[in-house]
């Protein structure tokens, strides 16, 4: 019997993402990467190092996931292992041009609070597509400051960014898993580091202001230092006992608009990447006590020394865009159907904006109208240079024919093209080479970018025969309860052997992907009985059940095994 889905499947996780479609033949749009034009044009695996997969057969490891496994190998203080590792490393990406000293966070110029939070969440080794986006803003700026005859010394790249004063542009195009989010959050937190401490002064006066005439001033200075998403996507997320939102009394244009604005195209998208800034700022997405204030926790709250207050202010559908942002907002995360509304009721004042991120950008900007881009982009009244990001695995040579990316977006002689390989300054002119050419004086050309994805990872094609659509979710249910007597199995044989380490073994979970909604709905029911018992279920849908950031907690948590969702997040 065939399988009826298609799988995606990362050697050193168990994370299976599946294609499902119940209604006509299973199939996938991915096809096997190394014999595919799509493939990457980065050398994204090494003979140097091999993994067994699930049949006992060896397959070489993706640059993800060497960079996963240094990560790992320098956690448990395995110094042999990471040398190896970092050797592969260097076989797989050129790093000729970066200084040695700027292979980590502090030496790009991170800002001091972000390292020590980055290294406390066990994110401290930047991966080279973070090192290679962080390099184009520190070359932007050398170059700049070389224009103006100016000594560019400072250590921290806010310091830079606001000496040089210049708009600039950064294309991220990388394969899923490459690190692109924590690409463009850290040198956006870093850029704003400043910013953010005076807004936590100014609001903490504002409370200090008003009083304590009702006895809960030191409630109110909590409330109003504890980091925060002010989203209907959740019971309120961050603050003291969900009450973050109402904590700010003070409500002065100083601290209300918001410094950086995310576009993203799902509100899937948008919910991850407000947890993932929520974390960076100080928050802690772990719903226990102990996890909150663990001793022994380098997470938590209390070792914490960045800005206090951050207000993430989401808003992804239409309930939240009625309310718009009017509570202080530091970081605003929209989608392309509502920006238009925010900045045309000056909820997002643009001039106030000093980082714009367009997040999937390929599927972004075919969302947005032109005029919403111009009153974005509108330069007059600008108080401050901007950085923008254009970032997706599949942001291809499709940006080159746009002309308001060409026009507004990425500024002429101060944009650069960055990947998981190299980071080049881009130029418009189709003679000139591909972005991975090597020199530092060649420039990329936009359209050379390709599909970006990563060659550890294993795509399988599987079709259901015509006469079988009606019992595609059976023979579904019965695939992953396969993967489930194969997981059983492995730890089976590790205890019995006591040869692997069974904390290294993962208990199996899937993502499922729907078309659209209405098939997602029909089919969770019967998803749900037929593996009662076997996993435990999430729906993340739009218009079905509630809470989306505590359905992504979850699933993050391994608190549940399945999430439905639709193809389009």
């Amino acid at each position: 019997m065939m399988a009826p889905t298609a799988t995606s499947r990362m050697l050193s996780t168990c994370l299976l993402v599946l294609m499902f479609k119940p209604n006509q033949a299973f199939q996938i749009h991915l096809p096997y990467v190394s014999r595919t034009q799509y493939s990457s044009n980065i050398a994204a695996s090494s003979e140097l190092y091999q993994s067994m997969n699930d049949s006992g057969s060896n397959q070489q490891l993706g640059l993800n996931e060497v960079q996963t496994l240094l990560r790992q190998a320098v956690e448990r203080e395995d110094y042999k292992e990471a040398a190896r590792l970092r050797d592969i490393l260097r076989s797989l990406v050129d790093f000729s041009k970066v200084d040695s000293k700027k292979l980590s966070w502090q030496g790009l110029g991170a800002a001091p609070w972000l390292v020590d939070r980055l290294n406390a969440l066990k994110l401290g080794l930047p991966t080279t597509i973070q090192v290679n986006a962080f390099e184009s803003v520190n070359s932007m700026l050398l170059d700049s400051a070389k224009e103006k005859n100016a000594q560019l010394d400072e250590e921290f790249l806010e310091d830079r960014v606001n000496l040089v004063n210049r708009d600039m542009g950064i294309v991220i195009s990388g394969s899923t898993g490459s690190g692109k989010s924590n690409a463009f959050l850290v040198p956006m937190l870093s850029t704003l580091s400043e910013a953010l401490f005076t807004r936590q002064r100014l609001r903490v006066k504002a409370e200090e202001d008003i009083g304590d005439a009702v006895d809960d001033l030191l409630e109110r200075v909590a409330v109003t230092t504890s980091p925060a998403i002010l989203s209907k996507q959740n019971s309120q997320v961050g603050g003291r006992d969900g009450r973050a939102a109402l904590a700010t009394m003070g409500k002065g244009s100083d601290v209300k608009s918001p410094l950086a604005l995310i576009v993203v195209p799902t509100r899937e998208l948008g919910v991850q990447l407000a947890l993932n800034l929520f974390e960076l700022v100080g928050g802690n997405t772990r719903r226990t006590k102990t996890d909150l204030y663990a001793p022994g926790s380098t997470a938590n709250m209390f070792k914490y020394k960045g800005p206090r207050g951050v207000k993430i202010g989401c808003v992804l559908d239409e309930s939240e865009a009625e309310d718009g942002l009017k509570l202080q907002t530091d970081v605003a995360i929209t989608t392309p159907q509502f920006l238009g509304r925010l900045l045309d009721e000056g909820d997002i004042e643009a001039s106030k904006l000093r980082v714009v991120i367009f997040d999937e950008a390929d599927l972004g900007l075919e969302m947005i109208a032109e005029d919403v881009i111009d009153k974005l982009f509108e330069s007059s009244g600008r108080e401050m240079s901007r950085l923008t990001y254009l970032v997706g695995a599949s942001v291809t040579d499709s940006l080159a024919n746009n002309a308001i990316v060409k026009g507004k977006m990425l500024p002429e002689g101060a944009s650069y093209i960055a990947t998981a390989a190299s980071f080049n300054p881009i130029s418009w002119d189709d003679a000139e080479g591909p972005f991975n050419d090597g020199s530092a004086e060649n420039k990329a050309s936009i359209k050379s970018l390709v599909m970006q994805l990563d060659r550890g990872l294993v795509h399988e094609r599987c079709v259901i025969p015509e006469d079988s659509y009606s019992s595609g979710l059976l023979i579904l249910c019965r695939m992953l309860r396969k993967e489930l007597r194969d997981y059983t199995d492995r730890m089976n044989e590790a205890i019995s052997t006591n040869t692997t380490d069974i904390t290294k073994i993962e208990r199996p979970r899937v993502v499922i992907f729907f078309p659209n909604e209405d098939e997602a709905r029909s089919s969770m029911s019967k998803l749900r009985d037929a593996l009662w018992g076997d996993y435990k279920l999430g729906v993340l849908l739009p218009n079905t059940g509630n809470s989306p950031l505590q359905i992504m907690e979850q699933f993050k948590f391994n608190e549940t095994g399945v999430l439905l969702d639709r193809a389009s997040s």
